[in-house]
């Protein structure tokens, strides 16, 4: 039986091959459409990709914007969200003070090129877990919230959610948990940027919630 994969954003950007890695990506999701999937990361958002490096990448090596704009369309149908085992919430950034049911998540409109910000797409895509915080508090990204565990754990309990599974920080070992492992933050590329000596991991899930990571 084959496994799932799923990805959970910010496939462009920060890279020498950013076009080689979402093509790979694009060509197993077209070869293993019901295995393989894809979440969107706040990087696969024009406004972000332009300023980062992917924009660049296809100016330099294709001299035509039509590259650039082909891709903004596939990356304005990505999903932003996924339950795994319907128990375990994931998403590339982290949760959202309007996030009061899991119907919000399914009435998403795509394609949305730009998520307007504020807003739960947003927040989705941009916000961050905080040691130092309880509650909601301004992200220093300049964009969305920081939330403490209580926020969290209020969400997870009203949402049946056990665990969210998110990406979105560079982690020391390539996994870190936070607020009583109701969360954690998964980061797969190690060494990122060539500036940091960090792991990279991938979490394993099976069919009874069992989780493991490989690093």
């Amino acid at each position: 039986m084959r496994a799932n994969y799923l990805f959970l954003g910010d496939y462009v950007d920060r890279g020498k091959h950013c076009l080689e890695t979402i093509i790979l990506l694009l060509s197993y999701k077209i070869s293993f459409p019901e295995h393989f999937f894809l979440l969107r990361g706040n990087h696969e958002c024009p406004m972000i990709n332009k300023q980062y490096g992917f924009y660049d990448e296809c100016m330099r090596r294709y001299k035509a914007q039509s590259v650039w704009d082909a891709f903004q369309s596939v990356f304005s149908w990505m999903p932003l969200t996924a339950i795994v085992n319907r128990r375990v919430l994931c998403m590339h950034g982290g949760i959202s003070p309007k996030l009061t049911s899991l119907d919000l998540l399914r009435q998403f409109k795509r394609p949305n090129y730009q998520p307007d910000s504020p807003s739960i797409e947003i927040d989705i895509l941009w916000s961050d877990p905080s040691n130092f915080h309880k509650g909601w508090a301004s992200n220093s990204r300049g964009v969305s919230y920081v939330f403490g565990g209580d926020v969290l754990r209020r969400i997870l309990d009203d949402l049946n959610i056990d665990l969210v599974v998110r990406a979105h920080q560079v982690v020391q070992d390539g996994y870190e948990f936070f607020a009583g492992r109701r969360l954690v933050t998964i980061f797969s590329a190690p060494f990122y940027c060539g500036q940091f000596d960090n792991a990279a991991a991938v979490l394993c899930i099976n069919k009874e919630s069992v989780c493991h990571f490989k690093v």
